[in-house]
């Protein structure tokens, strides 16, 4: 007899957990809170959650960092996600992070290896299917170059970003995030794709309230389609809602113990400066990265910095137009501290942390200099609002699933970024897929 399985979310940890399980013909229901996207409805569906801190916490002043006193610049922390069958990969940079410990010695790599788990093979099965291979260097683009070249003259590495990119059939085009139309970037649609080839169902719109359970096993879901409630059966559940809606339901559903409350989100921003047809914008996304243990830096253009820049020049009473293709900028990701919580009402309460902070003035001090040491106008830097890209940590391993990524109620698995103990400060993705093959391992 097939055994009956639903899976909550089609992102990287569902769509995984899916196609898996359906190689041996299980009878499957994908339920997805949101629509199904293209690639570029996905960018336009982008939401920004709002991220409110604690109360009677004083958060340093970012703006009196060196080599910036100026108040040009925010402290606004705010969320990015999507909705939506694929989840977060359709808007991902591609980029496939082993969180490995020669890194980051808190990598997930290690955090789960602390809870008996290990992820090596999976790692490999994942990068395999995935495509995953450093950028080759013919696919820097000369700004990115560049930058290496001035990082080398300051004394720290740079090398090439593992992407999940068929570079056999990417285009170069730069376009990443809002539409690969080569198809040549991986995102969970591929294995979801996979799934319902081997029969597998999936059911968008469909927004699951709470896990059914009795006796301390799972029954089935109740939510709501197509504007009626509707109930499901199963005596297997796995949860892969994300981060952010994975806890709502476990609380939904009775499970509150240890629930939500040592959210993380990889906090990163953006220093960006004037230099001359740069054309950073048009490079691959991020093709570089140099790594300091909980942080890491890597070239990365935003939209806000022209803007921002432009009126940088203006209160120095200086009038010069700028383009996109004159703006070159460093991304900053840290690895920050599991400070925050989710509210009953889905509402993120966290702090930015004085060790969250210095991670942050620490490479800002190193992205500033080197964007000097590679021509860009001194007088012309800014920094983006602070951001959040990769929740988890709301239904940690050790706490709320065992190493088994089960809850206490038999039949229910989690499998998104909420497992994840403490941020690794790194792009999860890879680190979900495995962690999803693993699982299906586990359970079959």
């Amino acid at each position: 007899m097939m055994e009956n399985t639903i899976i909550i979310g089609s992102g990287a940890g569902g769509a995984t957990i899916a196609r898996e399980l359906s190689l041996n013909y299980h009878n499957i229901k994908i339920l997805d809170k949101g629509p199904l996207h293209t690639q570029s409805d996905a960018v336009l569906s982008l939401k920004f959650k709002k991220v409110t801190d604690l109360e009677n916490i004083e958060i340093p002043d970012i703006n009196k960092i060196n080599h910036l006193k100026n108040k040009d610049h925010r402290l606004d922390l705010e969320l990015m996600y999507v909705e939506g069958v694929g989840g977060t990969t359709l808007v991902s940079l591609a980029n496939a992070c082993y969180a490995c410990s020669s890194c980051y010695t808190d990598s997930t790599t290690t955090q789960f290896q602390l809870q008996n788990l290990e992820l090596y093979n999976e790692f490999l099965e994942a990068s395999k299917e995935m495509k995953v291979n450093p950028l080759p260097f013919d696919f820097r683009g000369p700004t990115t170059q560049k930058m290496v070249e001035a990082a080398e003259k300051l004394g720290f590495y740079m090398e090439a970003m593992p992407k999940f990119i068929d570079f056999k059939i990417c285009n170069k085009c730069g376009n990443c995030l809002y539409d690969c139309k080569p198809g040549a970037k991986w995102d969970a649609r591929d294995y979801i794709s996979q799934a319902q080839k081997n029969g597998a169902e999936l059911i968008p719109d469909f927004h699951v309230k709470k896990i059914l359970h009795k006796q301390e096993k799972v029954t089935g879901v109740e939510g709501i389609h197509q504007g009626k409630k509707r109930v499901l059966n199963s005596s297997r559940v796995i949860l892969s809602a994300g981060a952010l809606n994975t806890p709502l339901i476990l609380r939904n559903s009775g499970i509150t113990q240890g629930v939500g409350e040592e959210f993380f989100c990889d906090l990163f921003l953006t220093v960006g400066a004037y230099l001359k047809d740069a054309y950073l914008h048009q490079e691959i996304p991020m093709g570089v990265k140099s790594e300091f243990g909980p942080y890491f830096i890597s070239p990365h253009y935003s939209a806000f910095l022209p803007a921002a820049i432009e009126e940088k020049y203006h209160k120095q009473k200086k009038n010069i137009k700028v383009y996109p293709q004159d703006v070159v900028g460093i991304m900053i990701k840290i690895a920050d501290e599991s400070q925050g919580f989710i509210d009953t009402k889905g509402n993120i309460h966290k702090d930015v942390t004085s060790r969250d902070i210095k991670l942050l003035q620490e490479g800002i001090n190193k992205a500033t200099d080197l964007l000097i040491a590679m021509g860009a106008d001194p007088d012309s830097v800014v920094i983006s609002p602070l951001r959040g890209a990769h929740p988890g940590g709301t239904a940690p391993m050790g706490k709320v699933v065992n190493q088994n990524m089960q809850t206490s109620l038999e039949g229910l698995y989690i499998m998104d970024a909420s497992i994840i103990p403490r941020a690794p400060g790194r792009p999860p993705i890879l680190t979900i897929v495995a962690l999803a093959k693993k699982l299906a391992k586990i359970i079959e």
